[in-house]
């Protein structure tokens, strides 16, 4: 994470550095970022970078809080546990809020995109840390409509939560690079997933 001598730059400082960043990583997969644009379009000597970050992978790390911090204002009602909401509802709200979320941060998110087509960053324990904190928070919420009797206890709760995470990831990058579907596409397509994991496939008469 950033040091101290960063934490403690002026906000309009801080935000210009942060801006440049999100433009690097938006343009080039974890591989190709280059220190030296970061820099200079953020308006800083090499020598002060490292007197902020320690490497790539310390800035890496920072803009992912980032993107944490911006998400968790975003979502904080949907991952509020104490309110009781079936896992089905709540994983249409998660998904729909995705799409607000690329709305509202769309290079943020285009940045964090490119992140994610890295296969040396998605093998970095950074990434697997928070992909597995995703799993389990969805893990836990179907485990807890399963002692509610909304999900059949016969169903591996890990299983169907990367499932259902793999798929909602791979719809909300694909909108946020290809932001072409309405929102009643969108709307519509969750509704069908949804209909397909209560139902199942079979024909029913």
């Amino acid at each position: 994470m950033p040091k101290d001598t960063f934490l403690n730059l002026k906000p309009h400082k801080k935000e210009k550095i942060i801006q440049a960043t999100i433009k690097e990583l938006s343009i080039h997969p974890y591989e190709h970022v280059n220190l030296a644009n970061i820099i200079r379009d953020a308006g800083i000597a090499r020598g002060s970078f490292y007197q902020y970050f320690e490497d790539k992978d310390d800035l890496y790390m920072f803009f992912t809080h980032v993107i944490s911090e911006k998400k968790a204002a975003m979502f904080k009602d949907l991952f509020d546990l104490s309110i009781d909401m079936p896992f089905l509802k709540r994983f249409k709200e998660i998904y729909l809020r995705g799409f607000d979320f690329a709305d509202a941060y769309p290079d943020l998110v285009k940045a964090g995109y490119y992140m994610t087509q890295s296969s040396l960053f998605r093998n970095s324990d950074l990434y697997q840390a928070s992909y597995e904190s995703g799993i389990v928070f969805f893990e836990h919420l179907i485990k807890l409509d399963q002692d509610k009797g909304r999900i059949r206890q016969t169903l591996d709760p890990r299983f169907l939560a990367e499932s259902i995470l793999d798929y909602m990831n791979k719809m909300n990058l694909d909108y946020y690079i290809h932001p072409s579907d309405t929102r009643e596409i969108i709307e519509k397509r969750i509704d069908t997933v949804i209909d397909i994991l209560e139902k199942g496939i079979a024909h029913h008469v």
